[in-house]
């Protein structure tokens, strides 16, 4: 490459002094045109070749310092092994580490109006979870569910509401890191369990028993802190818009719980 901006440079100041030599001999032949006034008729042509050999020496030359400044602003390659391409394999992680987050059309505020229960200061927090997750099941097709909300003593949460619960044994306890529900929590985000084994999960309904195959665990937070928890099984498949959706939707259903619960004067 440096052998090429020499040769180029040398081309240059080549044609420069071409073009100052043709320069100097055009005024040679203007002053004998104008001293001898017969041999004017007989010189024309070769002024005229003289003028076009100056303007196409002067446009070339134009070109080359064009085509030389383009060549000095263009950034140099990188050679394979170098810092840049290991700064260009970090960025190219990171890209794959971190997705771009996908939104949907989507309105939540409708969704939370037709899941969350209207105010009834006379209503328990159990009645009022009771409707919520009926809602939930309508809304979203959920077979069966379970709302648990977080004692503030104990550090426990426990299950105040249930739909379609089919086992004489209510739904056990857990606290922050115990079990799959526990994890939900600890890790403050939805948890989607798939393949759920036979005989799992089982429901009941007027058809006979089934075993849904899905499960959601949705984490309610408020301000990073734990509110309770949202346990949802489904026969069909939880798609990302159902998770997005959720994610969404627990903060509404969070805020909805604690409001309920200074209202009533009850403290989980």
């Amino acid at each position: 490459m440096v052998h090429k901006d020499k040769y180029r440079l040398i081309a240059i100041f080549a044609f420069i002094t071409v073009v100052l030599l043709l320069v100097l001999l055009f005024i040679i032949l203007w002053n004998n045109l104008s001293v001898n006034p017969e041999v004017q008729s007989g010189n024309v042509i070769y002024f005229l070749l003289m003028l076009l050999l100056i303007a196409t020496g002067a446009l070339f030359t134009g070109h080359l310092l064009q085509v030389h400044e383009h060549h000095a602003d263009y950034p140099p390659e990188v050679p394979v092994g170098a810092a840049g391409t290991a700064d260009s394999e970090e960025h190219k992680d990171k890209e794959e580490k971190e997705p771009p987050a996908h939104t949907y059309n989507i309105d939540i505020d409708q969704i939370a109006e037709l899941i969350i229960p209207r105010k009834n200061p006379k209503e328990d927090i159990e009645s009022f979870a009771e409707k919520m997750l009926s809602n939930l099941a309508k809304q979203f097709e959920a077979v069966l569910g379970v709302i648990y909300l977080r004692e503030e003593k104990s550090k426990e949460f426990k299950p105040v509401s249930t739909f379609a619960w089919a086992s004489e044994r209510a739904p056990e306890t857990f606290k922050a890191g115990e079990g799959l529900n526990g994890q939900a929590v600890k890790n403050k985000s939805n948890m989607k369990i798939t393949d759920i084994p036979g005989g799992y999960i089982k429901i009941t309904s007027g058809l006979g028993e089934g075993s849904p195959g899905n499960l959601m665990l949705v984490p309610l937070m408020l301000n990073k802190e734990p509110v309770g928890l949202i346990e949802l099984a489904f026969f069909k498949e939880i798609d990302d818009e159902t998770d997005w959706t959720f994610k969404n939707l627990a903060r509404k259903i969070s805020s909805s719980f604690v409001n309920r619960m200074k209202t009533t004067g009850e403290k989980k």
